[in-house]
């Protein structure tokens, strides 16, 4: 004869026995949440910006709008064949080259290595690369 146990010893079956996976997927998300979050600021500083900045790709005109203002169209030529302005920075010099976003890195102006990393770049670098602000009017047509 195979001894069993009593009804009130018996290992529990059905739904509550379902939860115990997930609450022990819960709990290893938080903690991997909470030990890769001390890396997040460096992020977020490099993909945060109080400016939008943009490259019309026929004309050649760079220009930048403020946070809230996407363009529909080039202010200087009036057509919609325009990128957004990427800051590519060096790995080697971390100098910032800015440059329509594309689909690799670019050369940098400092150093001529090719660029691995990304930010978006703020209004004082935009600046300096020679973008000229514009009103949402001017990019909007309205």
């Amino acid at each position: 004869m195979i001894p069993t146990l009593p009804d009130t010893q018996k290992t529990r079956t059905g739904a509550a026995s379902g939860w115990m996976p997930v609450i022990r997927l819960v709990v290893a998300m938080t903690v991997a949440t909470l030990l890769t979050g001390c890396g997040d600021a460096e992020v977020n500083s490099a993909l945060d910006s109080d400016a939008n900045g943009y490259v019309c790709l026929g004309c050649k005109a760079q220009f930048y709008t403020d946070r809230t203002v996407f363009p529909t169209r080039c202010p200087d030529c009036k057509k919609q064949n325009f990128e957004q302005a990427i800051g590519y920075v060096c790995a080697a010099d971390k100098h910032t080259t800015i440059g329509p976003r594309g689909r690799g890195g670019m050369a940098c102006k400092q150093c001529g290595a090719i660029t691995t990393g990304l930010s978006i770049p703020r209004e004082a670098e935009l600046k300096a690369w020679g973008a000229t602000h514009r009103a949402g009017p001017e990019v909007t047509g309205n």
